[in-house]
């Protein structure tokens, strides 16, 4: 009895689905600086420095707070600190894997509140690895946004919002944000549904029509 009941709970845990995980990793160059993986609850916050950035803060949400694939709320806010030297890309990743995505997407970008002149600054989303859409934003631009951009693709187990800002003098400071909503209808399948919603208010409309004009004869 007790190896059927092992065997039974090895089972379950065999069949037991994955959970959707959060991970952040921040890159000064190239270089690691920090990272947090393992974040089952659907956020995820990290702040993290080094000898050239005073503060990094990123935040991000995903599954279970999230439906289907999605990554939204992705910010990042960078700050040179006031020993800078040289010039750095700052790279930031946010990866989601174990989850169901599948069909169209759809990727925003913004930068905001940027101080003395980083960048330029490219922000990207992929599936499994692959790139769904990328956008690099100019130097010296205080505020803008760009999307959302759509993009097909297959079923996918893993999604990721990317940012690589260029930094190149102290006391600079970078804001900026990103979102990937999945599982969106494609403009075939958006077209077929507004079709057929004209279609039935059409028959709704001449149904009246049809119904005023008995009441009128009788």
């Amino acid at each position: 009895m007790r190896k059927l009941l092992l065997a039974s709970t090895f089972l379950a845990a065999g069949l037991a689905p994955a959970v959707a995980t959060l991970q952040i990793e921040v890159f000064d160059n190239g270089t690691l600086i920090d990272n947090i993986s393992g974040i089952t609850t659907g956020a995820a916050s990290l702040t993290a420095n080094d000898a050239n950035f005073a503060n990094i803060t990123i935040a991000a949400q995903g599954s279970p707070i999230l439906p289907n694939a999605d990554l939204s709320s992705v910010t990042l806010d960078a700050t040179a600190s006031a020993g800078f030297t040289g010039s750095h890309t700052l790279t930031v990743d946010i990866l989601q894997s174990a989850i169901t995505g599948l069909g169209n997407t759809l990727s925003t970008f913004t930068v905001n509140g940027l101080t003395n002149d980083p960048g330029p600054t490219t922000e990207s989303t992929f599936a499994n690895g692959g790139l769904l859409a990328t956008h690099t934003f100019p130097v010296a631009l205080l505020d803008g946004s760009f999307g959302p951009v759509s993009a097909a693709t297959g079923p996918f187990t893993s999604d990721e919002i990317q940012f690589a800002v260029d930094f190149t003098a102290a006391r600079q400071s970078f804001g900026g944000s990103a979102q990937l909503t999945t599982n969106v209808p494609e403009p075939s399948t958006w077209a077929m549904l507004l079709t057929g919603f004209g279609l039935m208010g059409l028959a709704a409309f001449y149904r009246g029509r049809s119904a005023a004009g008995l009441r009128s004869i009788f």
